[in-house]
């Protein structure tokens, strides 16, 4: 049985999830959407109210009557930093966006870099963070494997084996989520457009870059032990890893992404798989359909889908996932 804390942090948090949506609640509005009493929304409320966290106003609500408290979440009182890392050719993208509880974007920069390791990172946070205490929480995408939170197998060679989650707690002070880019952008598109009882798979294949996949559920990224799952860059291809990055340009890479695509629905067998990258185009999605024909039955088919870039829902899984870091503390 939880013990008094527990169901006063979890009442709290429901609380929590309905002013994070935006807007104004009074005490009983809030009280009917989640369910509790009024005696206790009025209670947590008021502490909240008290640290800073939720703002109260009195308000008229209507011609007549009573006027009634009216509370929104204080903006300013807890804030998330998110940032992504991506290699495009020679060149290191670095992208920043400073976000609000409610997930507004407060300032975001796009920086580009020759040379990217841990510590320019922590320069491009300790720029963002200048000046915003209120930051509680910081997510880094990474392409690569956060694995025990050092990373492995990144596409950006100077970050390969960095302990980049603690040199960035232990300079900022601040909790460091670090995952994988491909399962952001997953548990992004289940959190804005995803069905609870569909699997969707989300699959990155650009130039020259191992390509790899994302597939959630119900909420769940598939991570894998390891974080590994949907490494689809990994798939015995008969040639050398080498080999196979020269081979992964627009003229050459239909072998591959073909290969990849199948073995996710023959795996997997999501009923939606969006695809994004370089190597691919809104025409790509017919002769991908016709090879994974060749060995898939048509009745296991998912439905394709193409996107040009998966930036708004990398942002979005990042600020969902600095919620659910935030929450679990």
């Amino acid at each position: 049985m939880k013990d008094s804390s527990d169901i006063r942090k979890f009442n709290m948090l429901k609380i929590k999830k309905i002013l994070r949506q935006g807007g104004e609640y009074t005490k009983q509005q809030i009280a009917n959407i989640t369910g509790l009493s009024v005696a206790t929304c009025n209670t947590l409320l008021n502490e909240m109210q008290g640290c800073g966290e939720v703002l109260g106003e009195k308000k008229r609500l209507h011609e007549v009557g009573r006027e009634s408290v009216c509370y929104r979440i204080n903006e300013d009182f807890e804030t998330f930093l998110c940032l992504f890392l991506e290699l495009h050719g020679e060149k290191r993208r670095l992208f920043a966006c400073h976000l609000s509880v409610t997930g507004r974007v407060m300032e975001q920069k796009e920086e580009w870099y020759t040379f990217l390791d841990a510590a320019a990172i922590a320069d491009a946070v300790a720029k963002m963070c200048g000046g915003k205490a209120a930051i509680t929480q910081i997510v880094v995408g990474i392409p690569g494997i956060a694995e025990g939170d050092v990373v492995r197998h990144c596409d950006i060679p100077e970050l390969e084996d960095a302990a980049l989650k603690e040199s960035l707690e232990n300079r900022f002070h601040i909790s460091v989520h670090l995952e994988n880019d491909m399962h952001l952008k997953a548990y992004g598109y289940y959190r804005r457009c995803g069905s609870p009882d569909e699997i969707v798979t989300l699959a990155y294949f650009p130039e020259h870059i191992l390509p790899g996949t994302a597939s959630v559920h119900k909420g769940m990224v598939l991570q894998g032990k390891n974080q590994f799952a949907g490494m689809v860059g990994f798939l015995p291809y008969d040639v050398d890893r080498e080999e196979e990055l020269s081979l992964l340009k627009k003229d050459t890479c239909r072998p591959f992404i073909s290969k990849a695509v199948t073995a996710i629905i023959a795996i997997v067998n999501p009923g939606i798989i969006v695809l994004t990258g370089e190597l691919l185009d809104e025409d790509s999605m017919k002769w991908i359909r016709s090879d994974c024909l060749r060995h898939i039955p048509e009745e296991y088919m998912p439905v394709f889908c193409y996107e040009e870039s998966l930036d708004s829902l990398y942002v979005e899984g990042m600020y969902q996932r600095a919620l659910d870091c935030r929450d679990k503390m």
